[in-house]
């Protein structure tokens, strides 16, 4: 009997011949970035060259009209998209300064480690199309910014296209990791208290204790301390060449800057960009804060802050505050950081890690589950956040009067506050968090305008811009996000008597009645009195003069009107009332009803959850051998 011949030799999945990719984005660093780990093990496993790229897309430099840059045609938009009359540069000169600065950093610290950063101008699609067949790209993804999925797409698409591909992993951009959550995104909490008990921290807003079943944080992950040899003689479309990455000016004029704005942008000091001087910052923070005595009130005694979300507190309390309220009431802001974490130059969980061991930790971690917050907010309506109307589709009479937005972004209101606000984040990027929400509110609610003009001039002048906090910090101003209790519920209208707005006015005449602030960003009121600093148009025409500010001459006419603010001061007992209100609206929402449900969903998820384990740690196993080992 004949025998069959011999079965041919099994076959075996080959590795491929391109180099290995990070595709470095909005998280320019080495340490506690899981995304390098995971491209540099799959390059030393498989004995693949090792390279990173960053693209300066122009699409998030240029000028343009406010809407979707990665769809200009508008396929992907709604059908009764309305027509946008305003416009603007995605990204002013004095940000890209920063940015290039942190990405020439990243390139130095790679060349440390005898590796390379190709820095490129051009569509990340175009550029990384141009790597070699079989290149495994790897980046962090970004949900939470409609335009920056649409190129993570157009990127794949590129790739597939060459024989190469994209892999995406959530890296360290929240502070929890999105497998952690214990919910789904589109089940995600519609307030920050919420979240903060879904999470399992006992009151976010008074305490940082925790629940023994809460989420965890992971822990931070070291740089890698072996990076493969970058390929030989690696060029990409866009490269940008060495004599320009030298020169700051060729750069920016590179990038597209006209030579006014880079005039402008260089006339500024800004803070040294890059990884380390990230971290230097927050070692400086975390010895100051290590300094104070838990006994100790660093908190100015006469501070007010009702106008805030302070958890109900009206003013310090005489004992040390761990959550540093007072900080949300002064220009100087709190850590100060959040440039470096809008690039990447540090996560948030390694800000979490460092400030548990301070005595002000429950300031950062109510700060950074706020961003939390509006990060899962945005991957939750993704572009409907971007809508006039908002999730909770409110509908108002808008406004879109260029001359009135021109004279707020310039900080030519007439109301001195709004207009120190508006000069100081034009000249110098940064607003502290009183700010920036008071001048929003003045521009929404007393002018009556389209609250996209405002965040559209912040996405551009913002030195911290980030698409979640941006957008996000708008809604919750502007009040139509989606459709939850207190400032989401959608329900307010204009303020036609501008009683919010006084009473924020009146807050802050209470925190600087000499007015040291606006004195230093309006200096055509240097020489106003201090009892009409705050309200120059109470000031008669011999005061006027005597000051050399005249009203309509030196200084706008405020487009409100005269605001009178010296009433707006809570009595003793109406705040008792107020505060009351407040912590039952909050006892009932949250504590009552929305504890209980939440507490039975867990409970059933606990007992499906090792079944689920083994099913997902089956999977991740599975794919780590097909796709090669990935560490």
């Amino acid at each position: 009997v004949a025998m069959d011949p011999l079965a041919k030799k099994p076959r075996s999945v080959e590795v491929s011949k391109g180099p290995c990719i990070w595709w470095a984005r909005n998280d320019l660093r080495l340490q506690d970035n899981p995304v390098v780990r995971l491209v540099v093990g799959a390059a030393l496993v498989d004995r693949r060259p090792f390279a990173a790229v960053f693209c300066f897309d122009p699409r998030f430099l240029d000028r343009s009209p406010y809407g979707r840059v990665t769809d200009p045609e508008f396929k992907k938009s709604i059908s009764t998209r309305k027509p946008i009359n305003f416009s603007g540069r995605k990204t002013n000169a004095l940000r890209a300064r920063f940015w290039i600065q942190c990405v020439l950093r990243l390139r130095e610290d790679l060349q440390a480690r005898g590796s390379q950063l190709l820095i490129c101008y051009g569509k990340p699609e175009e550029v990384l199309g141009g790597l070699p067949q079989g290149t495994e790209v790897k980046c962090q993804s970004e949900p939470v910014s409609i335009e920056q999925t649409d190129v993570e797409g157009f990127v794949a698409a590129a790739l597939l296209k060459n024989g190469s591909k994209l892999r995406k992993d959530p890296g360290a951009m929240s502070l929890y990791h999105p497998d952690d959550l214990p919910f789904d995104v589109k089940d995600r909490p519609e307030c920050y208290s919420g979240l903060g008990h879904a999470l399992g921290w006992t009151d976010i807003w008074t305490s940082v204790e925790r629940e023994e079943w809460a989420t965890p944080i992971r822990p931070c992950v070291p740089a890698p301390s072996c990076i493969p040899s970058p390929p030989d003689d690696f060029q990409l479309p866009g490269q940008i060449p060495e004599e320009v990455l030298a020169d700051e000016t060729k750069m920016l004029e590179h990038l597209g800057y006209t030579s006014e704005e880079i005039k402008q942008a260089q006339s500024q000091n800004i803070p040294p960009g890059g990884e380390l001087f990230a971290r230097l910052h927050l070692e400086e923070w975390a010895a100051q804060q290590s300094k104070t005595q838990e006994s100790e009130n660093p908190q100015s005694p006469d501070a007010v802050f009702w106008d805030l979300p302070c958890a109900g507190q009206q003013g310090p309390s005489k004992q040390h505050d761990p959550f540093q309220w007072v900080n949300l009431s002064t220009p100087n802001g709190g850590m100060r950081i959040s440039h470096y974490m809008a690039v990447g130059c540090i996560s948030a969980r390694e800000i979490f890690h460092r400030a548990a061991e301070t005595p002000n930790f429950a300031m950062a971690a109510h700060r950074l589950l706020w961003r939390d917050f509006h990060r899962l907010y945005a991957i939750k309506y993704h572009r409907r956040i971007a809508w006039l109307q908002g999730p909770a589709r409110v509908e108002r009479s808008w406004k879109d009067d260029p001359e009135i937005a021109d004279a707020w972004r310039k900080g030519m209101t007439g109301v001195p506050y709004i207009d120190a606000c508006q000069r100081e984040l034009q000249q110098t990027g940064w607003l502290a968090y009183k700010g920036r929400k008071t001048s929003a509110h003045f521009l929404v609610f007393d002018l009556w305008m389209d609250w996209r003009i405002g965040a559209f001039h912040d996405e551009e002048t913002l030195f911290d811009y980030d698409f979640a906090m941006n957008y996000g910090n708008w809604a919750v101003v502007s009040k139509i996000g989606n459709g939850g209790g207190g400032a989401w519920d959608g329900s307010r209208d204009f303020d036609p008597e501008h009683t919010d707005i006084r009473w924020k006015l009146r807050a802050e005449q209470k925190n600087d009645p000499s007015g040291d602030y606006i004195r230093k960003w309006v200096p055509e009121l240097k020489n106003v009195d201090d009892k009409h600093i705050h309200t120059p148009w109470f000031m008669s025409a011999e005061e006027m003069e005597a000051s050399g500010c005249v009203l309509g001459k030196d200084y706008p006419n405020s487009l409100v009107g005269p605001l009178e603010i010296e009433s707006c001061e809570p009595g003793q007992e109406e705040w008792e009332e107020w505060e009351e209100d407040w912590q039952e609206d909050w006892q009932e929402d949250w504590q009552e009803d929305w504890q209980e449900d939440w507490q039975e969903d867990w409970q059933e998820d606990e007992k499906a959850k090792p079944m689920e384990k083994e099913e997902s740690s089956a999977r991740e196993g599975a794919e780590a051998l097909s796709e090669g080992a990935q560490l």
